[in-house]
């Protein structure tokens, strides 16, 4: 696969799921395991921090990739 024939908005949506997928996963971990929340709570802030790292980061990389 040619990394360089991808548009800048095609880059900025991989890599803002690709960070938005593993924060989520990440704070989902941190809540439970670490300060032993309810799983089902934990992992609905997990797909909150997800999802708001993608809306935010989404924007910011497209501008970004496209200098």
């Amino acid at each position: 696969m040619d990394l360089e024939s991808w548009k800048p908005d095609d880059n900025a949506r991989r890599l803002a799921t690709l960070i938005g997928s593993f924060g989520g996963v990440f704070t989902f971990v941190a809540l439970w395991m670490g300060l032993n929340l309810n799983p089902f709570l934990a992992l609905l802030c997990g797909v909150g921090t997800g999802f708001l790292l993608f809306v935010v980061l989404r924007p910011v990389l497209r501008s970004l990739f496209r200098r």
